[in-house]
């Protein structure tokens, strides 16, 4: 919700600045995409260098001579 607030704020900006018109409205809106495209991108999250996250795989060891993980009934 937030993001639809400042991208209307930054349209109506540039409408107040530059004029009512498609045009302004249009390259209002292609701009901040591309900026909002931009910081996404550069989230640390999106980006993995090597060697700089982890991931864990976990292991499960069944020690016995029946099986108490799954249920068959018989």
């Amino acid at each position: 919700m937030v993001p639809l607030i400042l991208i209307g704020a930054v349209v109506l900006g540039a409408c107040l600045v530059f004029g009512y018109s498609s045009f302004i409205v249009g390259f209002a809106l292609m701009c901040a995409g591309v900026i909002g495209l931009i910081m996404f991108l550069a989230t640390p999250g999106m980006v993995r260098r090597p060697g700089e996250r982890e991931t864990v795989v976990e292991e499960r060891h069944y020690i016995g001579d029946h099986d108490d993980h799954r249920h068959y009934r018989s």
